[in-house]
């Protein structure tokens, strides 16, 4: 049901009990958001972007000395869009059609300090040389069919479609940071057994209860949910979806007290999941963040790259671009109408260039003093570069963490790791899917696991002056993957053929949210919207969409007193 980072999945195990557990262990292969969503990653957020303290926050909401703008009747809705990830491309796309049901004029403009856009489905390719080598997913990796706001866009936009079947898949293991808790042998019956003689019924139980998740989950796409919104607080969102339990108990909680499911499983198959797609353990990440990490059946991403689907959304609405732009204030400022109206407060928007790039052929020049009705941000609040932000008085706005995440991503000529690391045999052939648990060292008994997951994802063929195939490795981490521990990991730095280190704050930290104060606002002020709130509640870059589908709403009410019968999954 979501994206994944992120409702995805692997589809490798058959039988039930093995395909439990690759549902258990899905959304490592994509990244987390991950998440989704990592990102804007400006969600959504970039790869250099650095949490920031509090804005200067102003108290001179249209006073004597605040500028005046003129507008006609007749002008289209002036709307900012701060963020080019999934959320902000989406919006000014939902924002298009729902202008063009309703009959009215509307006039979007999109600013994202990167030079691309789709936030966290950030690719980066092998050796830097993209004529020879299909790019990486540095971010959000895969999605699923349940995702049904992306798999829309993918058919409207006429994307291809790469199912992710890779045989490395095969092989997964759970590392306890001392040894293998659990390993497959890649014989389903044996699997089988050692499944049901290590977790009883847990698979099962787990299987039965994402499945219930995801049934409330996929009845936001129907006209009778859409007729209960748009919501003006992210609690209501989470009261109508039926969801709001999951969000204030633990997982581990929610799953060993609440239903009854073992310890062992839940500290082992769970938590290797949410290790990887949220960086958090199951004792501190709430219900609904562990059971996102569980859900999928089969993983899919776009040829050539998943941010084609947002630059799709973004050039498809015709929204004006400002990449490589970073907005650094927001000012109100007094508008007056003709006829003698009552003057209608707009913003006013700083920026500065963040590179010394060229406008590119789809990008506009921008007008510095150009007032706008409605500002949306689709970013991280506390991660964005704000100097001013004088909006009038500014709704609470919860503190929210993020995971900071360390992605190792390189090339090497080894068709697996040293088996050595985890306690094999120098020459024994080491899994290549790794997915790592706290639970011994949770219970004081071993070392904490020195990765969230270690990936060979992909094949890349031959080159010259190398012997065998090569192959390209995703690791996740909390802390940078030294080169002496690379070298261990791949017998030695010789048989790393390139390498790239990704630090960035990848995805919320998914606390329970106890009171209705802990919900993020979904306007800040009057006119000024915040997308990127959905995020404490489930991070992907399929609910990025859903988030973006509910403020489109609250906007097109607010300033056309206009309401859509239909969600956008539901138009032709």
């Amino acid at each position: 049901m979501f994206t994944k980072n992120r409702f995805l999945s692997d589809n490798n195990l058959s039988i039930l009990y093995r395909l439990s557990i690759v549902v258990l262990l899905s959304l490592i292969i994509s990244v987390n958001v991950i998440l989704g969503v990592f990102g804007d990653l400006d969600h959504d957020h970039h790869l250099n972007q650095i949490p920031l303290s509090f804005p200067i926050l102003t108290s001179s909401f249209l006073n004597d000395s605040t500028p005046s703008v003129t507008e006609h009747d007749s002008s289209p809705l002036r709307v900012a869009i701060i963020g080019g990830g999934p959320g902000g491309t989406s919006i000014s796309y939902f924002l298009s059609k729902l202008a063009n049901i309703s009959g009215n004029q509307l006039e979007t403009h999109l600013f994202d300090k990167a030079d691309y856009l789709g936030g966290r489905a950030k690719v980066i390719y092998p050796f830097e040389e993209p004529d020879r080598y299909p790019p990486i997913e540095a971010g959000a990796s895969i999605f699923v069919k349940a995702n049904r706001h992306l798999f829309k866009a993918v058919d409207q936009f006429n994307l291809t479609i790469d199912s992710f079947d890779d045989p490395s898949l095969k092989e997964l293991a759970i590392w306890d940071g001392t040894e293998f808790a659990f390993r497959e042998t890649g014989r389903s019956w044996v699997d089988k057994i050692k499944l049901m003689w290590r977790y009883g019924k847990a698979p099962l139980q787990l299987d039965s209860i994402t499945t219930k998740t995801t049934t409330r989950f996929e009845s936001i796409y129907s006209s009778e949910f859409n007729s209960k919104g748009p919501f003006d607080n992210l609690d209501d969102w989470a009261i109508a979806t039926g969801l709001s339990d999951l969000l204030t108990v633990t997982a581990s909680y929610n799953l060993v007290e609440q239903e009854g499911i073992n310890v062992q499983a839940v500290n082992e198959l769970v938590a290797s999941a949410t290790r990887c797609n949220y960086g958090q353990d199951v004792s501190t990440i709430h219900a609904l963040g562990a059971l996102v990490s569980l859900a999928g059946s089969e993983g899919y991403s776009i040829k050539g790259g998943n941010r084609q689907i947002y630059e799709n959304f973004a050039t498809r609405s015709g929204a004006k671009l400002h990449l490589s732009r970073q907005v650094t204030s927001i000012s109100r400022v007094k508008g007056s109408q003709e006829r003698g109206e009552t003057p209608i407060s707009k913003f006013v928007l700083g920026s500065r260039r963040t590179n010394n790039r060229s406008v590119g052929s789809h990008e506009q020049e921008l007008d510095n003093d150009l007032p706008f009705d409605v500002v949306v941000l689709a970013a991280p609040f506390h991660q964005t570069r704000f100097d001013r932000l004088d909006v009038g008085r500014l709704n609470s706005i919860p503190d929210q963490p993020f995971v900071h995440l360390h992605v190792t991503l390189l090339v090497t000529n080894l068709t697996s790791p040293s088996a050595k690391l985890f306690g094999g045999a120098e020459n024994e052939r080491a899994p290549r899917s790794i997915y790592s648990t706290m639970m011994r060292n949770v219970l004081g008994a071993g070392k904490r696991p020195i990765f969230n997951s270690l990936n060979y994802i992909r094949n890349i063929g031959k080159r010259e002056g190398v012997i065998g195939d090569m192959n390209v490795v995703k690791i996740f981490s909390e802390g940078e993957m030294s080169d002496e521990t690379l070298g261990e990991l791949f017998k030695s730095s010789e048989n790393i053929l390139w390498l790239k280190r990704i630090e960035w704050d990848s995805y919320p930290i998914l606390n329970p949210l106890k009171s209705k104060s802990s919900f993020t606002p979904t306007k800040l002020a009057d006119s000024f919207y915040y997308l990127n709130g959905f995020e404490s509640l489930i991070s992907t870059m399929e609910t990025q969409t859903v988030s973006a589908w509910n403020v489109a709403n609250l906007i097109t009410r607010d300033r056309w007193n206009f309401k859509a019968n239909q969600t956008w999954f539901e138009m032709v």
